[in-house]
């Protein structure tokens, strides 16, 4: 793992699960990305630019990738690198995502638990709906 990479990731290991978290008190997969990306001076958006319910994810599942999609780019799974933003579909929605941190793992934080680094194995390949870049 790149050494930058590895420092950063260590900042955010052991954050608790918050819905609509953006801090480092408690974060949800969105904003892990946000903050993550932004300590490598990447800005992405933090959602849609609408007030989170609590049921976002069934009332309007689409706006995980909403905010996203406006900026980087689409890239195949084969192409797949360091700092690339993976997006999974949990259950019927598009509701998770995680930062590559090399060619093998990826940091995320899923409900109940804590932010934590996930080797993409074939669970999580199946899962997988895209990858994109952002820088």
């Amino acid at each position: 793992m790149d050494p930058k990479i590895a420092e950063i990731t260590r900042k955010y290991i052991g954050i608790p699960y918050r819905n609509a978290g953006r801090d480092l008190t408690g974060l949800d997969c969105l904003g892990l990305a946000y903050l993550f990306y932004q300590d490598f001076g990447i800005k992405i958006p933090d959602g849609d630019g609408r007030e989170y319910s609590s049921k976002w994810v069934y009332e309007d599942p689409e706006r995980y990738l909403r905010g996203i999609q406006k900026v980087g780019r689409e890239v195949s799974f084969h192409e797949i690198q360091p700092l690339d933003f993976v997006y999974f579909r949990i259950g019927h929605y598009i509701s998770h995502g995680g930062i590559m941190v090399d060619e093998h793992q990826f940091i995320h934080v899923l409900q109940n638990t804590r932010v934590h680094l996930t080797p993409m194995n074939w669970i999580w390949r199946r899962r997988l709906v895209g990858v994109r870049r952002f820088a």
